[in-house]
């Protein structure tokens, strides 16, 4: 399954230096539907993750760093998504692009990524470039992947298959609070945070259905003595 937009890592990565820089997008996660306050107003919004591998910084053991950002999985003309593809692509969408758009078609694509710091001081990508020369395919040292939230959701409704337990495998693989935010969390000491409406309406498909004991007929009972007739209660 592809991740469609429509006109409607873990902790041991190290810093990302603030900065413009050479990219490349290895990783989509669909994240699901989640609740949204904005401004004193709560939404439901479509959550998506992009990750880069940046291949000319590098870490202590020689991986690239690496960087991600959240968006609403939203082509309107509003939409930071849009925003930023277009820019990476050099190109507006057309009108059949913004009615169905594969993100899966940026795996392996190259940019550039615009990174600055925010309020408490952690990496954030700003922007999103063409690359010098214009975008391409090229390997990534990382390996390319998606997490399919449906296929993942399939382990949990009764559908399990080979397509499902890849997804759980690549779910084990992301940042905590990405599990969180797709999978909830009711550990000891936080906020309890649901699982995002997919995974719920999943589990509620493939919850057993509860036992339920059949009723016993009531005999029936004669009254001791003589038969009642009771000539005077109307039909």
């Amino acid at each position: 399954m592809g991740i469609i937009a429509t006109g409607g890592g873990g902790t041991d990565f190290e810093q990302v230096p603030t900065g413009t820089h050479n990219a490349i997008c290895y990783k989509l996660v669909d994240a699901g539907t989640t609740l949204n306050e904005y401004q004193g107003e709560v939404s439901k919004r479509h959550n998506v993750f992009i990750f880069w591998e940046l291949p000319e910084l590098r870490m202590a053991d020689d991986r690239p760093m690496s960087i991600n950002c959240q968006y609403t999985l939203s082509l309107n003309e509003r939409a930071k998504l849009r925003q930023h593809l277009q820019a990476w692509r050099n190109k507006s969408f057309t009108e059949e692009e913004l009615n169905s758009f594969d993100l899966t078609k940026i795996l392996g694509t190259t940019c550039k990524v615009d990174v600055g710091l925010t309020s408490g001081g952690n990496a954030k990508v700003q922007g999103v470039f063409c690359a010098d020369g214009g975008a391409k395919k090229v390997a990534t040292v990382n390996d390319q992947v998606v997490f399919d939230l449906e296929d993942y959701c399939d382990e949990f409704s009764g559908k399990s298959g080979k397509a499902s337990k890849t997804a759980c495998d690549i779910f084990e693989g992301l940042p905590r609070f990405m599990q969180w935010q797709i999978g909830g969390c009711e550990d000891p000491g936080k906020d309890k945070v649901e699982p995002c409406f997919e995974l719920q309406a999943a589990m509620k498909k493939g919850a057993p259905a509860p036992e339920i004991e059949p009723q016993k007929k009531a005999k029936k009972t004669e009254p001791a003595g003589e038969e009642f007739v009771d000539d005077d209660i109307p039909f």
